[in-house]
């Protein structure tokens, strides 16, 4: 008989998390590995199969003692088919993945997720959202991701689109964002945005910084230890760029709330696993600042519990309930 046990990848625009997850929610096994992005499905595939058999390999199991298989990517995911079509953060576009992951671990039964999407099932299940009827979660990261719990259920709306919350406009006509849009909260609130905004201050105003050494016209990425150790040392042009971006993120997440009001609004991803504590008092503030028609007190703003693995442990509620969540 197969071990009750699910197995949940993330696939983030820099690492990928591997979580092997038992019966009662517990971590068996986990690992992470970067990913080299390379605009080809395959490729990507394989280091998701790497990552898995890692997290498999810790925890002396092997594919077949596996009962179900859940992969999350930063892509809406097409309700009919289940399978993602667009990713600018992994430079995939109009393509299909499904296949690629079916080939691979040469079985049928995967299940694809949105990142954001099990992110908020990870954390509604067993982890800082755990016990509330109602969730949102804001995931930051290279990009921002997000998802939606009403009443138990997972919002996935029209297409499968609903819960991008990265993507709902702050600012119109503003900052460009990876998807191409303009105005898009991740443009702001996501390592992508940090580093744009980063090079202005640094590069176009000459601004000092103790990352200035690590930026140029063509760094697209810092590491969030990076970001971190110059927050901490109180950096001015990494102080001002993260704040200011944090207290969006804290607007964006009231506007969200005079939406659905949700009962819970968790905040979790690379970012904030490197430096949640020292970031969530500019979300507050702006959270507060721009709520509408409740008390700030009735909403609980939580960091994830689950941190860098909530996905991945969410990708495993997605496989065990078969998709249907």
């Amino acid at each position: 008989m197969p071990n009750p046990c699910s197995l949940g990848v993330d696939v983030g625009g820099t690492k990928i998390y591997a979580a092997v997850v038992d019966a009662n929610n517990n971590i068996a096994g986990k690992a992470k590995t970067r990913v080299e992005l390379s605009g080809n499905p395959q490729a990507i595939a394989s280091q998701v199969k790497v990552a898995a058999d890692e997290a498999l390999r810790v925890c002396g199991m092997r594919l077949e003692d596996i009962n179900d298989i859940g992969i999350a990517l930063p892509s809406s995911i097409d309700p009919v088919t289940g399978d993602c079509v667009h990713a600018p953060n992994l430079g995939l576009k109009n393509f299909s993945v499904k296949e690629h992951f079916k080939k691979l671990f040469g079985r049928d039964d995967i299940f694809l997720g949105n990142d954001g999407n099990c992110g908020i099932l990870g954390e509604y299940y067993f982890g800082a959202a755990r016990g509330f009827k109602s969730a949102a979660g804001y995931f930051v990261g290279t990009g921002l991701g997000g998802g939606i719990i009403i009443n138990g259920k997972l919002l996935t709306g029209n297409g499968g689109i609903a819960g991008e919350l990265g993507h709902a406009t702050i600012k119109y006509n503003g900052a460009k964002c990876g998807c191409g849009k303009r105005g898009c909260i991740e443009a702001y609130a996501s390592k992508t945005g940090f580093v744009r905004a980063l090079k202005k201050e640094i590069l176009g105003k000459s601004l000092d910084s103790e990352l200035a050494g690590l930026i140029d016209r063509k760094t697209m990425n810092i590491p969030s230890k990076q970001l971190a150790k110059a927050y901490e040392k109180g950096d001015r042009a990494v102080r001002l760029i993260l704040d200011k971006g944090m207290m969006k993120l804290g607007a964006a997440a009231a506007s969200l709330s005079a939406v659905i009001a949700p009962d819970c609004i968790v905040f979790g991803g690379g970012v904030m696993e490197s430096m949640g504590e020292a970031l969530m008092p500019a979300v507050l503030m702006g959270f507060r600042e721009n709520l509408f028609g409740i008390s700030p007190e009735k909403i609980e703003l939580r960091l994830s519990e689950l941190m860098d693995f909530a996905v991945a442990c969410g990708a495993t509620v997605l496989a065990r309930k078969k998709g249907i969540v």
